[in-house]
C-alpha cells in the first residue's frame, strides 16, 4: 500500500500528477487538482540510455595540435585578413586573433565556423596522431610539505 503525498491517505495505487508545479504521487481524487502525468515504461528508458552512451563515445573529439597555425595558413592562403574573416563568420576580430595565436580555444561551434569558411579539421578523433594528450605544464604533484605550514 502506498501513501499519497498530498492528503496522506493510505491507497492501493498512486498516479504522478503535476500541481501547483510539484510533480507527486497522488491518490486519484487528489490527482484532479492538476494534471496527470503519463509514466514511460522502463525498458523504453533503458533503449535509450543505451543509445546515449554508444554517440557519446563516438563523438569523442580532441582539439588538434597548433589549430591557430592551420588556421592562420589557412586564412593567408585565402589572402583573407582577421577582420575580413571575422566579419565574414559573424565573430570579433579579436577573437580569430585569440584563437590564431592559440590563446583561447575554439568551442564547437566557433570550430564548425572556422572549418566550414576555412575547409579545415580543428577537432579530430583521438585516435589520430594530430593532437598531444602531454600537459606543458609542471607534472610534479603537490606534496604535505607544499600544503601544510610547518610550526618550529
Amino acid at each position: 500500500m502506498s501513501t499519497c503525498q498530498l492528503c496522506g491517505k493510505d491507497t492501493n495505487s498512486t498516479v504522478k500528477a503535476k500541481i501547483e508545479g510539484a510533480v507527486m504521487k497522488v491518490c486519484e481524487s487528489c490527482s484532479e487538482m492538476g494534471e496527470k502525468i503519463k509514466t514511460k515504461s522502463k525498458k523504453s528508458s533503458k533503449r535509450s540510455k543505451k543509445k546515449r552512451r554508444k554517440t557519446s563515445k563516438t563523438e569523442e573529439k580532441v582539439l588538434a595540435n597548433n589549430y591557430g597555425k592551420k588556421i592562420r595558413e589557412e586564412r593567408e592562403e585565402r589572402e583573407m585578413t582577421m577582420e575580413e574573416l571575422a566579419k565574414s563568420m559573424n565573430e570579433k576580430t579579436s577573437v580569430i586573433q585569440k584563437v590564431e595565436q592559440e590563446e583561447l580555444k575554439p568551442d564547437k561551434s566557433l570550430a564548425g565556423k572556422l572549418s566550414k569558411k576555412l575547409g579545415i579539421d580543428l577537432y579530430v578523433n583521438p585516435q589520430v596522431t594530430d593532437y598531444d594528450d602531454t600537459d606543458d605544464g609542471d607534472s610534479r604533484a603537490a606534496t604535505l610539505g607544499d600544503v601544510a605550514n610547518i610550526k618550529k
